[in-house]
C-alpha cells in the first residue's frame, strides 16, 4: 500500500508529479489569471487528465471526529466503518435500547426525528485530511459533543430532552483511518488542491487554504482502521486543542 500525504510532495506518485511538471505553465497562468491564461476548455481538459493520473492505488490518512460507545469502537475495529443511512443509524440506536442506555420512549423519538437519509449525508463517510484542531473549536467540536452524528444531532441538540441525553451518551472519539484516493467522491477538489499546494512550493502565493476534506463513498475495511482515539487522552489533545475550548469538553 502507497500512502500519499498532501503535506510531503515526496509521497505523490512519480506520474503525479510528471504531470504537474508538464503543465505547470498552464496550471500557473490559470491561477494568476494574466494575460497567457489557457481557455476553459484546454483547463478542463487538462484537469480531466489529471483525475485519471490521481486513480492509482494509493491511499491517505483521514480522519473521522464522533462520539462513539464502547461497543460502536469495538465494531469499528472488528468490522470496519460501514456507510451511513436511515437503517445504519436506526440499528445504532436500538443497540443503544438494548444496551440500556436509553429506553423505548427516547429511541423511538430519536428515530423520528433526524436528517440520515440526506443526500449530502447517507452513503457518505467523512473525513478531514489534515490535523483536526486546524479546523478551530467552531468547526470540530459539535461532532464531539453529541451522539450520533450531524445527522441525528442536527434535529436533537437544542431539545430540552433528547438534547442532553445525546450529550451523556459516549466518548468523544477520532477515527483514524486509510481512505482509498480513487475511491473519494469529492475527487475533482483533490486535483486542485493538489495543483496548488505544488504551485505554493514553487513560489505561488495565495491566501486560500490547502486544508482538504472529502467523503468516501464505499465502507473502510477493518484493516484500514488505523487506531481510534478517545477523549481524554494526551493524542487526543494534541490533534484537537480542545484543553483550549470554551466551555471544556466532556
Amino acid at each position: 500500500m502507497t500512502v500519499m500525504s498532501l503535506e510531503q510532495e515526496e509521497t505523490w506518485s512519480p506520474q503525479i508529479i510528471d504531470f504537474l511538471n508538464t503543465h505547470h505553465d498552464l496550471f500557473l497562468n490559470w491561477e494568476l489569471g494574466n494575460e497567457n491564461r489557457p481557455n476553459a476548455q484546454e483547463y478542463d481538459h487538462t484537469i480531466y487528465m489529471l483525475r485519471e493520473v490521481l486513480h492509482t492505488d494509493s491511499m491517505m490518512r483521514g480522519y473521522h471526529c464522533t462520539r462513539l460507545t464502547e461497543y460502536e469502537i469495538q465494531q469499528v475495529l472488528a468490522n470496519g466503518m460501514q456507510l451511513p443511512n436511515q437503517n445504519f443509524l436506526y440499528q445504532r440506536i436500538e443497540a443503544l435500547n438494548q444496551a440500556g442506555l436509553i429506553d423505548i420512549q427516547v429511541s423511538e423519538y430519536l428515530k423520528s426525528k433526524h436528517e440520515a437519509n440526506d443526500s449530502y449525508r447517507a452513503g457518505r463517510i467523512w473525513l478531514c485530511f489534515y490535523t483536526p484542531h486546524l479546523a478551530g473549536q467552531r468547526g470540530i467540536e459539535r461532532f464531539f459533543r453529541s451522539w450520533g452524528g450531524e445527522a441525528l444531532y442536527n434535529s436533537h441538540e437544542r431539545d430540552s430532552v433528547s438534547g442532553p441525553i445525546l450529550k451523556r451518551i459516549g466518548t468523544p472519539s477520532i477515527i483514524e483511518m486509510y481512505a482509498p484516493v480513487s475511491k473519494l467522491a469529492e475527487l475533482g477538489r483533490l486535483d486542485f488542491n493538489i495543483i496548488r499546494r505544488y504551485l505554493v512550493k514553487r513560489g505561488l502565493q495565495t491566501l486560500d487554504s490547502l486544508d482538504y476534506e472529502a467523503n468516501v463513498t464505499q465502507p473502510i475495511a477493518p484493516q484500514d482502521i488505523i487506531r481510534i482515539i478517545q477523549f481524554p487522552d494526551a493524542e487526543f489533545i494534541s490533534l484537537t486543542k480542545c484543553d483550549t475550548w470554551t466551555p471544556p469538553l466532556a
